[in-house]
């Protein structure tokens, strides 16, 4: 038993560091948003935990926890909230209201689309409230990625970020961009909207606040 808890510590405290160094990442993509940058992840062991992948569970262990409210959009989404909310104690909300909406696939499609669309955008007294979308996707990339470093089977879409905090234009690959076109079609009156925290199976991250503003450059091998 002594043991079995001395694992469970050890673990733990792994856990703890790990989101304390992903976090730095996440702030660092929050001061120049657009741009890559790499979380922790674990070395070995499950590759997805609360049922969606290591990296989505990460922002998710980083940001909701019993003072905020959330949404799971996902065909899986009871037994997915159900496993955040036993762990974190937040409350769940539907995703008009949310503070935070988890979407484990960003190609779910309509029901993505749909939520990343209707979601809270703050309002003009305080814009600041508006909710965040923490975003799973299958690939994201940096322009300094060697081609063949990419490994991509899927078509990667370049995408430029400009705005507030941006000297001039920061750009990234990603793998889809329904959830671009969702944000879009947003009716948000400035400063208000929602960010956008997106995040890949390698634990890329990059964060779009919602004063940025997006355009789609091409698509692989055409930048």
């Amino acid at each position: 038993m002594g043991e079995q808890l001395k694992e469970v510590s050890t673990a733990g405290i792994q856990d703890i560091h790990r989101i304390q160094r992903s976090f730095r990442s996440v702030m660092n993509a929050s001061a120049r948003p657009g741009k890559v940058f790499a979380m922790a992840r674990p070395e070995e062991g499950s590759s997805q935990h609360f049922g969606v992948d290591i990296s989505l569970a990460i922002l998710v262990k980083m940001f909701i926890d019993q003072a905020v409210s959330f949404c799971v959009v996902s065909t899986e989404a009871p037994s997915i909230a159900k496993a955040i909310q036993s762990e974190t104690h937040a409350s769940l909300a539907p995703f008009e209201s949310a503070a935070f909406l988890v979407i484990p696939q960003a190609k779910n499609g309509s029901l993505s689309d749909a939520a990343i669309e209707s979601a809270y955008g703050g309002n003009l007294h305080s814009p600041e409230t508006g909710a965040s979308i923490l975003l799973g996707c299958e690939y994201l990339a940096s322009q300094e990625e060697e081609e063949e470093e990419l490994g991509s089977e899927d078509t990667l879409y370049w995408v430029s970020v400009e705005g507030p905090g941006i000297q001039d234009s920061h750009v990234f690959g990603i793998d889809c961009l329904n959830w671009l076109w969702a944000r879009q079609r947003r009716k948000d009156e400035f400063p208000c909207g929602i960010e956008i925290i997106l995040v890949d199976r390698r634990g890329r991250v990059v964060v779009i606040p919602r004063t940025s503003f997006l355009s789609v450059l091409a698509t692989e091998g055409e930048v």
